[in-house]
């Protein structure tokens, strides 16, 4: 008979760290090393790990696990690592298409695993925590590479991609069923209604645009006084931001001959066969409603292959004092990216340098 392993009596005050720096390390992990949703590299890391958590949430309710303190810590230190990797990867993967909710969707699973991993004791309440917790890193995993494999962003791929995870989740609890220690019925049934209700919240932030666009992914936009093409490449002439405005590609304030236009660059990612519009939406505010007025929305096609992602431009000659900004969005209008600048007219011509895009 195998002799059971005890954990010594001085490392008990620092076993409950464990889970947490797990998911912390799996983390950062991941923040450094991806970066390509197309990338082989990419999807056998996110594969890998969602294969992993996934063994190891099934191993967690078995008797051999869950029996032994050691055991179990080293397998929930697994799980939780794999989980840590998952958010990590996906949350830069989302963080391309340039908007925060992609980001925020992947603090709150987060912030959802430190409580859980400080607050449900019982090992069933953070069995259901980590399948819903999976589902999530599945489904947003789904929508992410389903539109590269059929090269396609549309509401049917997106509806397919959730067909995907719901199914792939309903084999792995009813593994977990089998596997499982006692009779887990209504545990179960919980995490059914629970994964149901995360589909439905899923689905109406798709509704209201609030999940980025990916796979598409905004590398570049500025505002620019002039561009023409030349070759292969564009030559764009702009106002330089300021020393400390660093992050900036042009700057904030676009001073503004009467008569001259305004031109907005962008430059979006997309994986290779995939050929879907985009649009430029120029944009006013309005301080009388407080709120921004369309002046145009100037729609033109991307075709994915290109690193450093499809450029193009369109101009407004509309322009004017006051605050400005150019969205690129979806067709559907979901944002990719945006610049948001102010405008001042000026009889003076605006110092400028010239750059190739």
């Amino acid at each position: 008979m195998m002799k059971a392993v005890t954990i010594p009596k001085r490392f008990h005050p620092y076993l409950s760290f464990i889970p947490t720096l797990a998911l912390l390390a799996g983390l950062i992990f991941d923040i450094f090393t991806l970066d390509r949703p197309d990338a082989l590299f990419e999807n056998a890391v996110v594969l890998g790990y969602l294969t992993l958590s996934a063994i190891v949430t099934v191993a967690l309710q078995s008797a051999f696990v869950a029996e032994n303190e050691y055991r179990r810590l080293l397998f929930l230190g697994i799980v939780q690592f794999s989980f840590g990797n998952l958010a990590g990867a996906l949350l830069v993967l989302y963080s391309r298409s340039g908007t925060f909710v992609g980001s925020a969707i992947f603090l709150g699973i987060l912030a959802l695993l430190f409580l859980g991993n400080e607050f449900l004791k019982s090992r069933y309440a953070r069995a259901h925590l980590r399948v819903v917790i999976w589902f999530v890193l599945l489904l947003t995993y789904s929508t992410l590479i389903i539109p590269v494999l059929v090269n396609s962003i549309s509401t049917w791929v997106f509806m397919l991609s959730v067909l995907v995870a719901l199914a792939i989740t309903g084999i792995l609890m009813l593994i977990m069923r089998a596997y499982a220690t006692n009779e887990p019925s209504r545990y179960l049934r919980r995490m059914q209604l629970s994964v149901i209700g995360v589909t439905i919240c899923f689905v109406l932030l798709y509704i209201t645009n609030a999940i980025p666009p990916v796979p598409l992914a905004l590398k570049h936009v500025g505002i620019y006084h002039h561009i023409t093409r030349e070759g292969s490449t564009y030559l764009a002439a702009f106002e330089e931001p300021t020393w400390y405005a660093f992050w900036r590609d042009t700057n904030r304030t676009f001073k503004h001959q009467p008569g001259s236009d305004a031109f907005c660059f962008s430059s979006v990612f997309a994986p290779p066969g995939l050929a879907t519009d985009i649009q430029h939406h120029w944009e006013v505010y309005d301080p009388r409603t407080e709120s921004w007025q369309t002046v145009a929305r100037i729609p033109f096609t991307i075709t994915g292959g290109r690193d450093e992602g499809f450029r193009g431009y369109t101009q407004t000659g509309q322009i004017q004092n006051g605050r400005w900004r150019c969205s690129v969005e979806t067709a559907r209008g979901v944002l990719i990216g945006r610049e948001t600048f102010i405008v001042e007219d000026t009889d003076d011509t605006a110092d400028t340098t010239t750059i190739r895009l």
